[in-house]
């Protein structure tokens, strides 16, 4: 049985106010712990005080929970961010030098 486009359009909102929900609450450590294992959350890195990527922004930990940043935090981390990736790539993909280079 197809649902009626009535009831697409309820699942739709449903979705984009539940996301909405995510991204604008605190979060539980316990919940953000269990989205990092799902791999539905990602941390910039392995320090104290490391970001998380979540729902298409960053979360910094809080006093028992995980708060969303500012969109200009967020902006500045997703920069930065892709910096790093970007630098990364150039360092794992460049070619070993040959030995006569290293002469």
């Amino acid at each position: 049985m197809a649902l009626s486009d009535g009831q697409l359009s309820s699942l739709a909102d449903f979705a984009t106010a539940r996301a909405e929900r995510l991204r604008s609450g605190p979060v539980s450590i316990e919940a953000m712990r269990q989205h990092l294992d799902a791999c539905d959350a990602v941390l910039l890195g392995d320090f104290p005080g490391a970001p998380v990527r979540f729902v298409e922004r960053w979360w910094r930990a809080g006093e028992g929970w995980w708060e969303p940043l500012e969109e200009a935090a967020v902006a500045a981390l997703d920069e930065q961010a892709r910096r790093w990736a970007l630098s990364q790539e150039a360092v794992f993909t460049q070619a070993a030098p040959s030995p006569v280079e290293l002469r």
